[in-house]
């Protein structure tokens, strides 16, 4: 009996296996990223002159 077709495929399963989860590992990497991103804009945001003052005349901007 031959075994290498087996061998082969499990290999290639092997070799698929981890391709996935170093995918996974990336895009929980840059989901990570993007939330502290987020966070620091958050925070910039509360302490920007003029924010909380709920009159929306504050000198900060999110889109400069």
């Amino acid at each position: 009996m031959n075994i290498s077709p087996i061998a082969h495929t499990a290999i290639l399963m092997k070799a698929g296996q981890t391709a996935q989860a170093l995918t996974t590992s990336m895009i929980r990497q840059a989901a990570d990223q993007q939330n502290a991103m987020a966070q620091m804009l958050s925070t910039n945001v509360k302490n920007a002159p003029g924010a909380g003052t709920g009159n929306g005349n504050g000198t900060f901007s999110t889109y400069a």
